[in-house]
C-alpha cells in the first residue's frame, strides 16, 4: 500500500501500476448488463458499481465507463491526484463521438493516462503523456504510445491520440483520441445513456466480454481471454486459440463461468430470452 502523500510522488508509480495490472486480471471489461437483465440499463452511480463488481462477488465487471468510474473512485480513496475525461473512439468510422472514458493521473509533475476498460488492445500501464513515448504492452512484443495532435487552430486545444501495435514492425493502429479536459459525471451520463442504448453502439446487439491474462512468475500481462458472441478465444503472445464455440445459450453461461469466473443468476439469464443477442 501507499500513503497519500506518497500517492502524488514517483514513489506511487509503482503501486499505481501493479494495481492496474491487477485490477485488469480481476475485473473483465463486459457488457452483460445490456443483455443478461430484466431491464438491460447501465448505470454509472458508484455505490451500484461497488455493489456490481465487488460486494455481489459474481466476477462482474462492466464496459468503459463503468470499469473507469469504479477505478478512479479507487485511486482517490488512496490519494492519488485523479480527473476522468472523455474520447473519441476511432475504430467506429469515420466521425467518432465522445463514448469512452479515460482517467488522468498527476504524479510529480508528470500525468500519466490510465484506461482499464478497452478490452484486448487497452493499455496495460500507466502511460505517461509525453508525445510519441513508447511504452511496452505487458510482457509481451505489442507496444502502445500516446501521441500528440495540435488542433484544427491555433487557438483550438489538441488531443491526444492513443495507439497500440503487436510489433515493433508492425504500422501503428491509433485507438482513440482524448482530452486534458475534465469531463464532470453529467457529462459521462449523457455519455453512457447514448452509448447503451443507440441502435447503432455494438454494445447494445453484441455481447462481448474480455479479461487479460496475468502471468504470476512473471507479473504481468501476457495475454487476454475473449467472449465475442459465439465464441470464447485465449490470445498469448502472439498465439490464439479457439476455446469454445458456443451454440446454445446454455452453452455461453457455463462459457462465463469456466473462463471468465462469471456467475448469472436465474434472472438475469431470462433477461436476454428473445433479443437480438440471443443464441439458441
Amino acid at each position: 500500500m501507499v500513503t497519500k502523500e506518497q500517492a502524488r510522488t514517483r514513489d506511487g508509480l509503482k503501486f499505481l501500476a501493479a494495481l492496474l495490472r491487477y485490477t485488469l486480471a480481476a475485473v473483465p471489461f463486459e457488457n452483460l448488463l445490456l443483455h443478461y437483465s430484466p431491464y438491460r440499463a447501465v448505470t454509472i452511480d458508484k455505490d451500484i458499481l461497488f455493489e456490481k463488481i465487488v460486494a455481489s462477488n459474481c466476477g462482474r465487471g462492466g464496459y468503459c465507463m463503468e470499469n473507469n468510474l469504479f477505478f478512479a473512485k479507487i485511486l482517490q480513496s488512496l490519494g492519488y491526484e485523479v480527473i476522468s475525461t472523455g474520447a473519441r473512439v476511432l475504430l467506429e468510422g469515420d466521425s467518432p463521438e465522445w463514448s469512452h472514458q479515460v482517467n488522468l493521473v498527476s504524479l510529480d509533475d508528470q500525468i500519466y493516462m490510465i484506461d482499464i476498460g478497452f478490452g484486448k488492445q487497452g493499455p496495460t500501464r500507466p502511460l505517461p503523456l509525453i508525445d510519441d513515448h513508447i511504452s511496452k504492452w505487458g510482457a509481451t512484443e505489442a507496444e502502445m504510445r500516446v501521441t500528440y495532435n495540435q488542433g484544427s487552430k491555433p487557438w483550438v486545444q489538441g488531443l491526444w491520440t492513443y495507439q497500440h501495435r503487436n510489433s515493433p514492425k508492425d504500422i501503428w493502429a491509433p485507438m482513440y483520441h482524448f482530452t486534458n479536459t475534465e469531463f464532470l459525471p453529467g457529462d459521462f451520463r449523457i455519455m453512457n445513456h447514448s452509448v447503451s442504448t443507440s441502435r447503432t453502439s455494438f454494445f447494445t446487439y453484441r455481447i462481448i466480454v474480455t479479461k487479460m491474462l496475468l502471468d504470476k512468475e512473471m507479473d504481468d500481462i501476457v495475454g487476454a481471454i475473449i467472449l465475442n458472441q459465439n465464441e470464447v478465444k485465449k490470445h498469448i503472445q502472439d498465439k490464439s486459440e479457439v476455446l469454445a464455440e458456443l451454440k446454445t445459450e446454455e452453452d455461453r453461461v457455463e462459457a462465463l463461468a469456466k473462463h471468465f469466473g462469471i456467475f448469472l443468476t436465474e434472472r438475469e439469464r431470462a433477461g436476454i430470452r428473445g433479443t437480438v443477442a440471443a443464441l439458441k
